[in-house]
């Protein structure tokens, strides 16, 4: 009776541990092709190619976003376009757990002035 309740606890620790792996390795997958095919979207709908950064913690995850002012200002559903795009393909990640943020791409001109100053 005891060494059949050891198998089974011992069953029962290595199920979870897979099942927990196997959640990871498909959360990893999911944010590299996030990284990949999240920018070429954006580029088909609004005709730029963004700067996209992407940020995990635990199941939170931050979406930054950077275009031109002046395409942040024409399109201003950006945050919903992307939202909906990850929720849609990616049903790993929850609407709830998914933060896009939109953000102001900054001039090279701007950088490499900042960097002759250093």
């Amino acid at each position: 009776m005891i060494k059949t309740f050891k198998k089974l606890i011992t069953l029962l620790i290595i199920s979870g541990l897979g099942y927990l792996g196997l959640k990871i390795y498909q959360l990893l997958k999911g944010l590299i092709e996030l990284d990949k095919t999240l920018p070429q979207y954006l580029g088909n709908i609004i005709g730029e190619v963004p700067t996209v950064s992407i940020t995990a913690v635990f199941n939170r995850i931050t979406i930054a976003i950077k275009y031109g002012e002046e395409i942040i200002k024409k399109n201003e559903g950006l945050e919903n376009i992307a939202r909906d795009y990850v929720t849609d393909f990616y049903p790993i990640f929850k609407a709830d757990n998914v933060k896009v943020l939109i953000e102001e791409l900054k001039e090279e001109k701007e950088k490499s002035a900042t960097q002759e100053k250093k």
